[in-house]
């Protein structure tokens, strides 16, 4: 087998199915992230081994010193995008900013908070510091739960310190960091930015999980130590807790979805293994993870978090200026979701002094489901639409899916001008896509609108159940 065999060994996963034809199956259906390639992946490792330790010790240090840090970085960040992001010279033209001018958090604090849709006005060659770079730039173009399309773009650099950032996660849930031929088990549309680090720390990926797969079968077989999951997989895992148990799987993680704590803690108990939650975005990356005491921490290194404009309960609006992206500056960006901060400056019982939530009170879409009432992800919708819809075409302003039925749903959508010529060919693939998460054919009407209605809903909801709901 010669090196270039070897690598493509590593990237196809669906070799290491176990002979299990549905996992085969299911497994060639995964995404390969553009990033996943062998100079990248060579990049990570090596990071990884020299910084890994000093990550994990960053973020017990007395809160001042990753304080002043985080300030340090701000300065730059700013200045730098008021210099080179014709965006953020604009806006910050408008409410007097000069160079150099940032000396605290205070100051900091009363630049202008920047959203999605202000930011979509904008041609992407005046929202980042160098054009020349947005072709070779890594971007993602998604959905998100607003149902507003937006693209990120990022360089080499931010996207491997994000992918260390989710490994420092995965190290923090297990009683042993992972060794380098430890395998870790996504369920989930969504893979990391590499499937291995030259071999090392390697993933498997299921982009859906059925009722018929047949994954705790494959848990024995390949022997994970950690699973990445979907809340609304859990239900599904829970007929495979035996050989999850058996398998070695240490920890159960969860993103994408809003989930609770009572729910985290049920499927925690009745799996025998614990279960912790990770709040992130395609936007910012990963914004804070859950510690053995089911505290939210902020990931400081990455972001710097604010919330504003709080109720008498404590709950406001989350901020994020992402500390890393410099070639798509995201400066007090309005991430559209609710939390409770903790407002004292004690250490965790985990050891940890980054900031902590209480509570994250994120978009929660409505869960589409089969006639039989079982649950459709709606991370697994939002990837259906990102994959068929949303990158094809930017002209698309937005859209919503609606299920009117048990067998039929109906989009809505908002373009900036004539719809695509080849529109019913992209209805047709996603129809199809719904109804292989379905488990059976269902009907996808179209409805093109100048606006879509208002909901009752802190953003606009894009996935929205009109059916069984009594």
């Amino acid at each position: 087998m010669n090196d270039f065999d070897a690598i493509e060994r590593v990237y196809a996963s669906h070799l290491n199915s176990g002979n299990l034809l549905a996992i085969k199956k299911l497994a060639e259906q995964a995404f390969r992230m553009p990033t996943d390639n062998y100079k990248l992946q060579g990049k990570a490792l090596a990071s990884w081994s020299k910084v890994s330790a000093h990550m994990v010790e960053y973020l017990s240090r007395p809160k001042d010193e990753f304080r002043k840090n985080q300030l340090l970085k701000i300065k730059c960040l700013v200045d730098n995008a008021y210099e080179k992001v014709p965006f953020y010279r604009e806006l910050y033209d408008a409410c007097g900013y000069e160079k150099g001018c940032i000396s605290s958090f205070a100051d900091f604090e009363q630049l202008p908070i920047v959203t999605k849709a202000a930011l979509s006005r904008y041609d992407a060659s005046a929202i980042v510091n160098n054009p020349g770079f947005l072709e070779s730039a890594n971007s993602s173009r998604t959905s998100g739960s607003s149902g507003r399309p937006f693209t990120i773009y990022s360089d080499d650099d931010d996207i491997i310190l994000d992918h260390l950032q989710v490994m420092r996660f995965y190290n923090s849930c297990l009683q042993q960091p992972l060794q380098k031929n430890d395998w870790i088990y996504l369920l989930h549309h969504s893979g990391l930015a590499f499937s291995s680090l030259h071999g090392n720390y390697r993933t498997f990926q299921l982009p859906d999980l059925h009722a018929s797969t047949p994954l705790g079968e494959h848990l024995l077989f390949l022997r994970p130590r950690v699973l990445v999951t979907l809340p609304s997989y859990l239900p599904l895992i829970l007929e495979h807790k035996s050989a999850l148990k058996l398998s070695g799987v240490e920890a159960v993680l969860t993103n994408s979805e809003s989930s609770t704590q009572l729910e985290r803690d049920y499927y925690s108990k009745a799996l025998g293994v614990p279960v912790f939650d990770e709040y992130s975005s395609e936007e910012i990356g990963m914004i804070a993870t859950q510690c053995a005491h089911g505290v939210y921490h902020v990931v400081e290194d990455g972001v710097y978090l604010e919330v504003v404009n709080t109720d008498k309960s404590g709950f406001g609006t989350v901020l994020c200026t992402d500390l890393n992206n410099e070639l798509m500056p995201l400066i007090r960006f309005d991430h559209g979701d609710v939390a409770r901060k903790k407002l004292d400056d004690e250490c965790c019982k985990c050891g940890s002094m980054s900031t902590a939530l209480y509570e994250i009170n994120g978009r929660k879409d409505d869960a589409f489901r089969t006639r039989g009432h079982q649950l459709v992800p709606s991370a697994s919708i939002l990837a259906a639409v990102d994959d068929i819809l949303i990158t094809p075409d930017k002209t698309l302003r937005s859209f919503r899916l609606i299920q009117k039925s048990a067998d039929s749903v109906e989009l809505l959508t908002q373009y900036s001008g004539a719809i695509p010529k080849n529109f019913s060919e992209i209805r047709r693939l996603l129809q199809d896509r719904l109804s292989h998460l379905f488990g059976y054919q269902v009907g996808l009407l179209h409805r093109e609108v100048d606006e879509l209605p208002e909901t009752k809903s802190y953003k606009r909801r894009s996935i929205v159940r009109e059916w069984g709901l009594s």
